[in-house]
């Protein structure tokens, strides 16, 4: 590649990537007077939140990012702004044994229990099936056995290569309490996202595929890829990529991969310290709600279901994370694999993850797979691992990795920024907020920087 040329800049700062990250510092930047452009490669805004609207049932249908993790305070903020309603998830947590299901009293105190021994100082770091390994003599086979299950569905992580510094640092159900609410936005996640994108107009160029950026200190030119980009590049005085952690460390010439020109050393190594969790989410839905049917819980000999919210199994099913859309009664059941057990279904066609999922929970129903198909109307899912411009779900740190999220949101030369809920810097990683909180965060200091 060569070096940018000296033409006229475009915009102020381009932005690559219509995400939630992208859309928020889009939004910062223009408030503060700055010219922007925002190039995304797909042909809708939003990255790894997608809602399809369903009419035929009371709630969204979310094929990405759903939750409102934590206080959530970005989030919660946007919402207020633009009049969207959030509801707190409460009700109770269900697991899944040999002897049915029955309420997880006591799952917050187990998994503070195993994870409040995680030390974020701890050096050398270590993985969790490390640290798991060292606490045998202290803690049950079950609570280590929980917290592993934990941590792979909910941070999407692989136990044997996840940073026990990192985990220390994150939040978990039961360790703060405000860290350990959950809600959800009752118009959608994609309600919030095209909020964000009306602002834009013109300014945005959907389906323009960035292959590279060429650079000097004050001065960023992004190239794209031939198709629906209307020129084959665009310059500005800075640059702020947000596009997923997986895609910045795909290799050079597969699609979605972006380019440096030239190289930035100290990015690729930060990008290095993360990896991109894996996850597998079907939303099935259903004739109606059968499991709150009293009778239903009573032929499996478990408290009434009406107030479950999720429902884990401590069998090695396909799918063993579940959950509803309580305090919203809804037809719909979502089914979860995150980790090295979502890594071991890539690639499987939509049909057969789908019957995984089916009998998943034929067996936690105490039912066959046949009779669940008969009441299934239809499932959604994405294939987020497989999709060239997301490649995963969301970001972890590997060992040694702890303090991948500060490293990454260090700019370069002051002329590029990287953006995204990998490199949010308040223990955030793999959460919408963090992701807004990140972008948020980039627009501010470019802000500043042109403005004096």
């Amino acid at each position: 590649m060569s070096r940018p040329a000296g033409r006229r800049r475009d915009a102020d700062v381009i932005v690559v990537g219509a995400g939630a990250a992208g859309l928020a510092a889009a939004n910062v930047l223009i408030e503060n007077g700055l010219d922007v452009l925002v190039l995304e490669a797909r042909n809708r805004v939003g990255g790894r939140i997608e809602t399809a609207a369903s009419p035929e049932t009371r709630m969204p249908i979310e094929i990405g990012a759903e939750f409102l993790h934590g206080t959530a305070t970005a989030c919660r903020e946007l919402a207020e702004r633009y009049g969207l309603r959030t509801i707190d998830v409460s009700g109770q947590r269900f697991e899944h044994t040999t002897r049915g299901l029955r309420v997880a009293r006591d799952y917050s105190a187990r998994l503070d229990r195993v994870l409040g021994r995680l030390d974020a100082r701890r050096s050398p770091d270590r993985s969790l099936a490390e640290a798991m390994r060292a606490n045998r003599g202290s803690l049950s086979a079950a609570d280590r056995s929980l917290a592993t299950r934990f941590v792979e569905g909910f941070d999407a992580a692989d136990a044997a290569l996840v940073s026990e510094r990192w985990l220390a640092t994150a939040g978990w159900p039961g360790r703060d309490t405000r860290e350990s609410r959950i809600g959800r936005l009752l118009e959608g996640y994609g309600a919030l996202v095209h909020a964000l994108a009306r602002p834009l107009g013109a300014r945005l160029r959907l389906g323009t595929v960035a292959t590279a950026i060429r650079w000097r200190p004050g001065r960023a030119e992004v190239v794209c890829a031939p198709g629906r980009a209307r020129r084959p590049s665009y310059a500005a005085r800075a640059v702020v990529v947000t596009l997923p952690l997986g895609v910045m460390q795909a290799a050079p010439g597969e699609r979605g991969a972006i380019g440096f020109d030239p190289p930035v050393p100290a990015l690729a190594r930060s990008l290095s310290l993360g990896v991109m969790g894996p996850v597998h989410r079907l939303v099935l839905r259903f004739a109606d709600a059968f499991w709150l049917d009293p009778a239903f819980a009573r032929r499996l000999d478990a408290p009434p279901l009406e107030r479950m919210t999720f429902l884990q199994s401590r069998r090695p099913l396909a799918f063993r994370v579940w959950w509803t859309t309580y305090p919203v009664y809804a037809p719909m059941l979502v089914a979860w694999c995150g980790g090295s057990r979502a890594a071991l279904l890539a690639g499987r066609p939509p049909r057969e993850l789908e019957e995984l999922a089916i009998e998943s929970l034929a067996s936690m129903f105490r039912t066959t797979p046949a009779r669940l198909a008969m009441r299934l109307v239809r499932s959604y899912q994405h294939d987020w691992i497989s999709d060239p411009f997301s490649r995963g779900a969301y970001s972890y740190a590997r060992v040694g990795g702890a303090g991948m999220s500060a490293r990454l949101a260090r700019p370069v030369e002051r002329t590029i920024w990287y953006a995204g809920e990998a490199a949010d810097r308040s223990a955030t990683a793999g959460t919408v907020h963090g992701a807004i909180s990140s972008g948020q965060r980039a627009a501010r200091e470019i802000s500043e920087l042109i403005r004096r």
